[in-house]
């Protein structure tokens, strides 16, 4: 078979189900990501972007041209595969701002799989408050542009879904009944606890011995709670003095306005922490990532309620204790007192106290403490194993036959 990968910042939440094929060596994997993106990976590889002002010619885009640029720009790409021994029989889609907009046109046998991570909300009007109608109309034109592409693949896709049921949710009724709930999958073999793993930042060598409280995100942003985490750490450090914190983040903004800075320096003008005790280790390869969670006493995952985090179910399948937002997104992995523990995301006060209170706990090493950290791993074993979510893959791809 032939199978063509379309992600902007491709291998994504394709990581397992591409290294499999790859490994495996029975397909013709050729992926599709976006310039400024692209990693250098072993299959064929198309690169597309928007386009520029003198390369769109007498296209007329209209209001969406984002998604029909980049979708149009793809076929360009692709467009040599027609008809050749090349062309794709399978094309999986990762369904956000419209690359793979024209390639059921171009390609009517491919079987096409989208991937449904999420679906924009329209804003919703609280009744007896003051609306700004320009604001208003604004965030819902926004939402309507987002989501065209994104049912554009549900439009051509022969199958589609989406990796837990609060994402699938936040779809319209009438496709909830078409997605199927597949994880992308969590490699529980790496994410595996190890009393002897040791995690070096800014001269320090941490073991499981150590006072460690960890963060991971991919921006220092407000939709992962950064400012909330930073100044409950603030009161933290002050009580417990032998705790130190590793951010493993970038100082930017993914989810929201991404021409807005991170949020380090807005941390650094104005929360009181101790910068002896944390130390920011940017995004780290996944080899190193594994080892801050395996010395970590506590890990700390804020986030309104969105796409459920990786770092979340890293953490827990490492054996990690979790202390996260309580919102639905993340109860449907975590259940207060039995595999991890929950904290209202906005009351500062409650997180500080909260992780002050886990801290002790897991000092404390007692059985109790002990089993929710075996049910937290237990759960990512039983759920989100990539070995199951990938041959949930395979099949709905139509490879069911390459699944074990």
């Amino acid at each position: 078979m032939n199978i063509l990968f379309v992600h902007d910042a491709f291998p994504g939440q394709f990581i397992h189900l591409f290294k499999h094929l790859i490994t495996e060596g029975k397909h013709t994997v050729m992926v599709a990501s976006r310039k400024g993106s692209v990693a250098k990976l072993p299959c064929r590889q198309f690169v597309y972007d928007v386009f520029s002002s003198e390369r769109a010619g007498n296209w007329n885009m209209g209001a969406n041209s984002h998604a029909y640029e980049l979708g149009l720009n793809l076929v360009k790409q692709v467009i040599g595969l027609v008809g050749t021994d090349q062309e794709p029989n399978i094309i999986v889609s990762h369904a956000s701002t419209g690359a793979a907009f024209y390639l059921k046109d171009i390609f009517p046998k491919a079987r096409f799989v989208s991937l449904c991570e999420w679906y924009y909300q329209q804003p919703k009007i609280k009744q007896g408050t003051n609306v700004k109608v320009s604001a208003f109309i604004k965030a819902a034109h926004s939402a309507s542009l987002k989501n065209l592409p994104i049912e554009r693949d549900f439009l051509i896709a022969d199958a589609t879904y989406s990796p837990t049921r609060f994402q699938k949710e936040q779809f319209p009724a009438y496709y909830q009944d078409k997605i199927v709930q597949i994880h992308d999958g969590i490699d529980t073999d790496l994410y595996s606890p190890d009393p002897d793993a040791t995690f070096e930042a800014n001269g320090h060598v941490f073991t499981k011995d150590d006072e460690v409280i960890t963060y991971a995100a991919r921006g220092m942003e407000k939709a992962r709670g950064f400012p909330q985490f930073m100044q409950a750490i603030a009161e933290v450090l002050k009580v417990r003095p032998k705790a130190h914190v590793l951010i493993a983040a970038a100082d930017r903004v993914c989810y929201g306005n991404k021409t807005d800075p991170g949020l380090k320096q807005w941390a650094a003008d104005n929360v009181n922490y101790d910068p002896e005790r944390v130390h920011y280790v940017g995004l780290l390869p996944e080899h190193e990532f594994t080892k801050m969670l395996q010395i970590s006493s506590l890990h700390v995952y804020l986030t309104i309620p969105f796409v459920l985090s990786w770092s979340m179910l890293n953490a827990m399948s490492v054996g990690v204790r979790v202390l996260a937002s309580d919102n639905k997104s993340v109860r449907e992995a975590i259940s207060e007192g039995v595999n991890g523990h929950l904290v209202p995301f906005d009351d500062v006060s409650a997180i500080a106290v909260r992780m002050t209170e886990l801290l002790e706990i897991t000092a404390s090493t007692d059985s109790s403490s002990e089993a929710v950290l075996r049910a937290a791993r237990q759960t990512i074993v039983d759920r989100y194993d990539s070995r199951s979510c990938l041959k949930q893959q395979l099949e709905i791809m139509g490879l069911g036959e390459y699944a074990n």
